[in-house]
């Protein structure tokens, strides 16, 4: 019987190679793994954001738009009642 790596709940074993015990564990594993390697790159992390924004500035503007429109009606609302 193997243990999960993340939460240390017992793991039903199907395969020699399985480490987590369930897709959260292993999700927030690789949130880690990948937060621990923009860390150690913040040159190549804000490289491939150059290069998506580049790529694909017309759904970035968009997204940023809709999200400022959001974020001013919250507070629209919350400032009338």
């Amino acid at each position: 019987m193997k243990i999960c790596q993340v939460c240390g709940k017992p793991i039903d074993v199907t395969s020699r190679a399985k480490k987590y015990c369930s897709p959260e564990c292993r999700a927030k594993v690789k949130y880690e793994r990948d937060r621990a390697w923009l860390a150690a790159h913040p040159e190549k992390a804000a490289e491939y954001s150059r290069r998506y924004y580049a790529a694909n500035s017309d759904y970035c503007k968009a997204v940023s738009k809709e999200a400022y429109r959001k974020k001013c009606l919250e507070q629209y609302k919350k400032s009338e009642s």
